[in-house]
């Protein structure tokens, strides 16, 4: 949301981000599950997989939707340390990449 309104707001405008909750994900009986139920949260896969489709989206390059990509967004900088995360989950869990709904794609 943030990279969203970043491209299309003053830079001058103060931008406040927060998280409404804090999913925390633990690793029990050789499964991913959350630490504490949040009530309403989606199955720990399915968030996990959501998650992990975020990251090739703020990536800013021809296959994400920064400036280099799809130039829906601002600039992110994804780091380095969520990068390896990222890539550890998809490579040792066969984690998915959620991809987009191609129904939903703009007309450019």
């Amino acid at each position: 949301m943030d990279a969203g309104l970043r491209k299309y707001v003053p830079e001058e405008t103060l931008i406040i981000n927060y998280a409404s909750y804090r999913a925390h994900v633990t690793w029990n009986d050789a499964k991913l599950d959350y630490k504490e139920k949040i009530h309403g949260m989606w199955d720990v896969e399915r968030y996990v997989n959501l998650l992990m489709g975020e990251i090739p989206r703020l990536t800013d390059d021809s296959n994400g939707y920064g400036p280099a990509g799809k130039g829906f967004i601002a600039h992110v900088d994804v780091p380095d340390k969520v990068r390896l995360a990222f890539d550890y989950l998809r490579t040792n869990f066969g984690f998915a990449v959620r991809e987009a709904d191609p129904l939903y794609a703009s007309r450019r």
